[in-house]
């Protein structure tokens, strides 16, 4: 610059000049030499970028505010978004470097408001609620195996009332550092294979993510609990309704009832028990825990049967070649042999069966023979004792030889061919196809006890294969015995019959009689059970089984025998007059005196 306005060298004595004193301002052009700038002194005037130290190549608005991109000295943080006076608010995004990130609102430099938030190192999402940089108020928090919780958060942690949703459950509920915490509801997914869920539904209080305190489960079979939990135990009092049927209401301890019955007890006055041919009885079964109490189970399902010795067929017979088609094993039992079952029923039984008098009638001149026999047997002793022992089990076993060909048909005596016995028209030689008699149903038990009324032994089947069994071993048996000689004594019956051949009609007669016993026997055996020794068998077949636990069985001996024979009132007859007999005596001696 060639020329400037020209400036007063001495500026202050021109000031002190008076108007009229001041002279006229004459502007000159100065040469560059003489141009001098006038000094200017300024304040410098530090800008603050960030709250943190900052160090950016990036552009930065001015004074901080606006919108802009900063990246931190460590350049593990870059933030893009609104700032106002160095300090991030508004909204904006931070990204960390290992691929973490927030989108959201800032408030004065810090992490406040409603944003969205992904952790890289988890896969979580988290959409809502922030404070200061944490999860705070109301949020959904999405897991990568689909779980979903929606609800409150407290300083990152789940806290207050949230619904958590996962492929095998949802919770409804409260929730305590994390943790299901006071009143809720859960729902598990159907059963699986893997057993993870159950299906069962639960709706009560929760203590550190564990049932404690008054609450209901309903499980997925149907049962339901109403009652006290403790550490995701039954505990304390509680109601059960199992889906078998069973009822407890009562105490628990540690998941299972504080009085459980353990085995079942059939309550009898004397054992054996003795029953009678075509006459019921009762059965009384209660259910007893170890300590010997009874346990009052309401619904419990017992199931009472009959069952008879087993017989192991011999090798070699018929029912030995069909014993791979018995499905019906035998049951082991705590007197010492197996049984198998035998049908036992309710359904009442003719009572069709021989009556007294016939029996009565039947067995008359058998009951007279034999009286006679015992008369003429006590006067013969004497003779008998000089028989010397080897001829009398010669001459029996020629005898029992005899008696096995009469009840064949053969008389080899010379009597000739003995006709068969006729079969009384109450019985029949055939049997006929009758069906079997339904079972006793099952009893349910009220206050741990049942009871089964007018429980009767029914008819065995035909061909029952323990009855073939052992009339094959007892044959067996006999045909082995007839074929060694008598040594022993004899019975005094069979020394008078082979001594005194007088008594071969009265012993003809009394074997006569015996087939008609054995016949009536035969046919009351197909209208009864056949007399002997039985088992009556108890068990528990709740199903499924209470808690996973069956009770143990009741096993008692049963003795059958045949009806009790009425005693028929005798008919009263003229009393004997002791004084009448000795006046007709005195008035017939004077009689013959005159």
């Amino acid at each position: 610059m060639t020329s400037v306005l020209a400036l007063y060298r001495n500026h202050d004595a021109l000031m002190n000049m008076s108007s009229n004193q001041q002279p006229t301002l004459i502007l000159r052009r100065l040469s560059v030499d003489e141009y001098v700038l006038p000094k200017i002194h300024t304040k410098k005037i530090k800008r603050v970028n960030s709250e943190r130290k900052p160090f950016s190549v990036n552009p930065f608005p001015k004074l901080g505010t606006g919108h802009g991109v900063y990246v931190f000295e460590n350049q593990y943080f870059r933030y893009e978004g609104e700032w106002v006076k160095g300090k991030k608010h508004g909204f904006g995004k931070l990204l960390l470097k290992d691929g973490t990130y927030y989108e959201g609102q800032f408030n004065q430099g810090e992490i406040t408001g409603t944003g969205f938030k992904f952790f890289s190192e988890t896969k979580c999402k988290y959409k809502g609620q922030f404070l200061k940089g944490e999860m705070h108020g109301r949020g959904i928090m999405e897991f990568p195996d689909s779980s979903e919780y929606e609800g409150n958060f407290v300083h990152n942690r789940k806290n207050g009332y949230g619904v958590m949703r996962t492929p095998l459950t949802q919770y409804d509920g409260g929730y305590q550092g994390n943790m299901r915490h006071g009143e809720g509801r859960m729902v598990y997914a159907p059963m699986r294979y893997d057993k993870t869920s159950n299906g069962d539904r639960y709706e009560g209080y929760w203590v550190a993510d564990k049932r404690h305190g008054p609450g209901v489960l309903h499980c997925a079979d149907g049962s339901i609990f109403d009652g006290n939990f403790d550490n995701d135990e039954f505990h304390g009092h509680g109601l059960y309704r199992h889906i078998s049927g069973v009822i407890y209401d009562g105490m628990w301890l540690k998941g299972f009832p504080a009085k459980m019955a353990s085995k079942l007890h059939i309550v009898v006055e004397n054992t054996p028990m003795v029953i009678r041919q075509g006459t019921p009885f009762t059965i009384t079964v209660q259910c007893l825990n170890d300590e010997n109490d009874v346990v009052g189970d309401e619904g419990r399902e017992i199931q009472i049967t009959a069952g008879f010795k087993y017989y192991q067929p011999s090798k070699g017979s018929a029912l030995f070649d069909m014993i791979e088609d018995v499905e019906d094993k035998p049951i082991d039992t705590p007197f010492g042999y197996q049984v198998v079952h035998y049908p036992l029923t309710n359904q009442e039984q003719e009572n069709d069966g021989p009556s007294e008098e016939d029996e009565e009638q039947e067995l008359s001149q058998s009951q007279t023979q034999l009286d006679l026999k015992e008369d003429e047997d006590e006067n013969q002793n004497n003779k008998e004792e000089e028989i010397k022992e080897g001829e009398d089990g010669e001459k029996l076993a020629e005898n029992e030889k005899q008696d096995d060909e009469k009840e064949d048909g053969v008389d080899n005596s010379g009597g000739g061919v003995e006709e068969p016995d006729e079969i009384p028209n109450n019985t029949t030689t055939e049997t006929e196809s009758v069906p079997l008699p339904p079972p006793v149903p099952n009893c349910r038990s009220e206050e741990g006890v049942c009871v089964w009324n007018e429980v009767y032994l029914a008819p065995a089947p035909p061909m029952y294969r323990p009855f073939v069994a052992m009339e094959e071993a007892e044959n067996d048996k006999k045909s082995s015995s007839r074929g060694k000689p008598a040594i022993n004594k004899v019975s005094e019956q069979r020394r008078q019959t082979i001594h005194d051949p007088g008594n071969i009609d009265r012993r003809g007669s009394v074997n006569k009689v015996d087939k008609m016993r054995r016949q009536k026997e035969k046919a009351l055996e197909e209208k009864y059970a056949k007399t002997g020794e039985y088992v009556l068998m108890v068990h528990d077949v709740t199903n499924p089984p209470f808690l996973g636990r069956t009770i143990e069985p009741a096993f008692l001996l049963l003795k059958l025998k045949r009806p009790e024979a009425k005693k028929r009132a005798k008919k009263e007859g003229k009393k004997w007059d002791t004084s009448q007999h000795i006046r007709r005596s005195m008035v017939a001696t004077e009689g013959l005196e005159d």
